[in-house]
């Protein structure tokens, strides 16, 4: 994928693993990663996208299977699983892990060798291998949280931080199926929202998760999210039908249920905001706001 010229943040979201890990093949390897900004257009193939057209051709769902799923063409998908540089289906192909596979994985992972090149050698999928070096970690209580400020902390790690020690740190948010980092300014505990940080709150927004519970996966301030939310002009819920867990497969459901799209600002040009289909916004309030502060009124 690296090869091909994928963005970072797509082979995070079709091979499941943290962007840290991608860095770390690059570096070994001496690869160049692309990290170019994502496409904001409506049609345009998102985080949540990819990974679901992963995981359906990693379980072995046929072309027109995945195509239904994701609302698009069969060519559409075939073309973008092409781009992406998915292994063909027998990759993915589950295999009893003998104590031989597992200290030859461990071993490989002491040498600091690339997952993608472990896996071609065991035979096995990159997915394989994580989930079976995840079963192998120890509880989050008795890792230890590295100091170094570069390295991605995972949740249970940044958990345990204070706000104020979280300055200058990112770390992984829970139950992303996008595998999302954030993290904090190194002067005060604020974060700059990115488009993929967005749309991870809108897909959590539309499915009904209520706020207090996304700012606890977000590590983040109710006041944050209810404030961001504000500015994409998401639509009010009733609280009677807010959750508390994440269910990634109820984000499309709500949002065909409410008829919303994702809009472009007319006013502030690359900024995109949620509005009903119908005689929906054209101009964002975060434009409107601006605009008053500039004339002085």
């Amino acid at each position: 994928m690296i090869v091909h010229g994928v963005n970072v943040a797509h082979i995070a979201a079709a091979l499941f693993i943290s962007r840290l890990e991608i860095e770390a093949i690059a570096r070994e390897e001496g690869l160049p990663l692309k990290r170019t900004a994502l496409r904001n257009s409506p049609r345009a193939w998102s985080l949540l996208d990819i990974s679901r057209l992963s995981r359906a051709w990693a379980e072995g769902e046929d072309l027109p299977a995945i195509a239904k799923r994701l609302d698009r063409t069969v060519m559409a998908v075939r073309k973008k699983r092409a781009a992406l540089g998915l292994p063909a289906r027998e990759r993915y192909a589950e295999v009893v892990w003998t104590d031989a596979d597992v200290a030859t994985l461990l071993a490989h992972r002491e040498r600091r060798i690339g997952l993608q090149r472990i896996a071609k050698q065991m035979g096995r999928s990159v997915r394989s291998l994580q989930r079976k070096l995840i079963s192998l970690q120890p509880p989050a209580e008795s890792v230890a949280i590295p100091a170094d400020p570069s390295v991605v902390l995972t949740w249970e790690q940044a958990s345990r931080l204070t706000p104020e020690e979280r300055r200058g740190r990112r770390w992984q948010v829970r139950n992303s199926p996008t595998g999302l980092v954030i993290g904090f300014s190194r002067n005060a505990c604020t974060t700059r929202w990115s488009v993929e940080m967005q749309h991870e709150l809108a897909m959590r927004h539309f499915a009904h998760q209520s706020p207090d519970a996304v700012a606890e996966d977000f590590l983040l301030t109710d006041r944050t999210i209810v404030s961001q939310s504000g500015w994409l002009h998401l639509p009010r819920r009733s609280k009677k039908d807010m959750r508390k867990a994440f269910d990634p497969n109820l984000y499309e459901v709500y949002l065909k249920k409410m008829d919303y799209v994702r809009r472009e600002c007319l006013g502030k040009a690359g900024f995109y905001f949620w509005t009903t289909r119908r005689n929906g916004r054209r101009i964002s309030r975060l434009h409107q706001q601006t605009a008053v502060m500039r004339s002085g009124d």
